[in-house]
């Protein structure tokens, strides 16, 4: 290694000492060019106006071709204007539930992926429920300054997607369902929330309304024998649950009917908030 190292520093100290030769020679060279042509053109009027013109023309030339190599750089900095999504800032991106129904067959999310790629949709959270042969999928999305709910139900429908719901989110709504879950749950045992405000959370609700128990008897009554009380049952935009300690909730949600995943999801809830009701005192 050290005899490597030893030849390795030669060569190189010999390969300095060469280039420092041809650089005198070179600078030795060109002393003797430029003395040798003032001295034959500079004792003449001519002389004097030729090396004048020269000088003038290297000045001239090398004006030129610094404004011109000046002017092939500028449109460079520009190109990027054209394209104005690649270096936006995420504070202008706005938060968008996109909730469509989708064949469940091979290929039909991907379709719809890529109709959001080419608008510059950038998917932050997807849900899938799952309905029969169809699957009910709702993304979370953010999009460019430039596109608009019009554009977002297009990309939708090019995809073959039905029954789009576009609206906009809150940043809240990112967070996976099942830690929503368990932090309302939570809210519930410790008596930080009623069950009420955790349904509206739960399932993106606008309404939950608490039927007692004498106005559902007074309906089992005027509705007659084989009527039963208060049932869990879900209706598009609406579901009914059994309340803690007697009666119904119903929960309504406008213009977006809620899924079998979202009802069991709720009713689940539903159930927690009715076991702690009836657990005894001090357990």
């Amino acid at each position: 290694m050290d005899a490597f190292s030893g030849s390795h520093a030669n060569d190189d100290r010999h390969g300095f000492l060469g280039r420092e030769v041809l650089e005198l020679g070179t600078l030795l060279f060109a002393a003797g060019a430029a003395h040798l042509l003032v001295v034959s053109l500079g004792h003449s009027d001519s002389g004097v106006r030729a090396l004048i013109v020269l000088g003038s023309l290297l000045l001239a030339f090398s004006a030129l071709h610094r404004w011109r190599r000046h002017r092939r750089r500028s449109p460079v900095n520009t190109t990027t204007a054209p394209f104005p999504d690649r270096t936006r800032s995420p504070v202008e991106d706005r938060l968008w539930s996109v909730r469509v129904t989708v064949a469940d067959v091979p290929g039909g999310l991907a379709a719809l992926t890529g109709r959001f790629a080419a608008l510059g949709v950038d998917i932050r959270l997807m849900q899938v429920h799952p309905d029969g042969t169809d699957a009910v999928d709702e993304f979370f999305v953010t999009v460019p300054p430039n596109v608009d709910e019009a554009d977002l139900r297009r990309a939708v429908r090019d995809a073959g997607g039905r029954r789009a719901v576009v609206r906009t989110a809150d940043v809240h709504e990112l967070s996976d369902t099942t830690s929503r879950t368990l932090t309302l749950v939570d809210a519930l045992v410790t008596g930080a929330t009623t069950l009420e405000r955790c349904l509206i959370a739960l399932a993106a609700a606008h309404e939950v309304r608490h039927v007692g128990p004498r106005q559902i008897q007074r309906s089992v009554e005027g509705a007659g024998p084989g009527t039963s009380g208060p049932r869990e049952e879900l209706s598009g935009t609406v579901m009914t649950l059994p309340a803690p300690g007697g009666g119904s909730l119903t929960v309504h949600r406008a213009g977006l009917p809620f899924t079998p995943v979202e009802f069991a999801r709720c009713r689940a809830l539903a159930q927690v908030a009715r076991s702690l009701a009836e657990a005894p005192l001090g357990r």
